[in-house]
């Protein structure tokens, strides 16, 4: 699938502006801005002064309530960073992209993307416009884990989701990974900006749980796997410390030709 973005291209002087300010909000761990202020607008004045402590691995951080007001927002936020405009501010002037398969092409409106939240459900609406159906809009429903049964971030969605036939015949396994992207985004991002472990690594979601009242996020510390994960260490190696010696690898010794006796 290809993607392009549509739009015109902002003037210079004003695309200038643009990084400015970007590189003004733009987080060393890749947080979007608008994460990073929602999260400190539900902790208390002494919380954001306060050092944050920071969770050992495993550890649960405080849980995040996103009312459904909320989330309409913080969604396009990642609609936004799905569609490759990763910047702060980089998709305000790109309301919408281009998907384009061999002949057929599909206008998304990123801007305008939408979400409702039901007892368990998750419905992303993804308006769209294309040639045969003018502007149109996809639901996709998503089951999640609910307060009474909680499923992690495990999700189910419908093979087919709902819309325009033509739409959903030819985009809508591209629609559904795009909607299951901006809600992992999403959640994502709130949980990065909800903490830190102990190792400095950002916090990731554990579980999510809807409701009518919107979204219940549970951010946890990564655990510690034996082995390379690309993780930042626990150890440090002071200036001018020598680091312990790998272990030596053992070495097959090789075996001596075996002779056959001449008869």
């Amino acid at each position: 699938m290809a993607v392009r973005n549509s739009g015109k291209r902002p003037s210079a002087p004003a695309h200038a502006a643009g990084a400015a300010a970007a590189d003004e909000t733009e987080d060393a761990d890749g947080i979007a801005p608008e994460y990073r202020r929602y999260i400190a607008g539900q902790r208390s004045a002494a919380e954001r002064t306060a050092l944050a402590p920071r969770a050992a691995s495993g550890e649960l951080g405080k849980t995040v309530r996103v009312d459904p007001r909320s989330a309409v927002g913080l969604l396009r936020v990642a609609a936004r960073r799905a569609s490759g405009f990763v910047r702060p501010g980089s998709g305000e002037q790109h309301p919408q992209v281009l998907w384009v398969d061999g002949d057929n092409a599909l206008a998304v409106l990123i801007a305008r993307v939408d979400l409702r939240f039901g007892e368990g459900t998750i419905t992303v609406r993804i308006p769209v416009r294309c040639d045969q159906t003018g502007d149109a809009l996809v639901e996709v429903l998503f089951a999640t884990g609910s307060a009474n049964r909680p499923a992690g971030l495990y999700a189910a969605a419908q093979r087919r989701p709902s819309g325009p036939a033509i739409v959903v015949a030819t985009w809508g396994d591209n629609l559904v990974a795009f909607a299951w992207e901006a809600v992992l985004g999403m959640v994502a991002g709130l949980a990065a900006a909800a903490g830190k472990d102990t190792r400095g690594n950002v916090l990731v979601p554990a579980e999510m749980v809807a409701s009518t009242n919107g979204l219940v996020l549970q951010p946890m510390a990564r655990h510690r796997f034996a082995g390379g994960s690309g993780l930042k260490p626990t150890t440090k190696i002071e200036s001018g410390a020598v680091p312990p010696p790998a272990r030596p690898r053992a070495v097959a010794q090789p075996q001596p030709a075996r002779r056959r006796a001449a008869r």
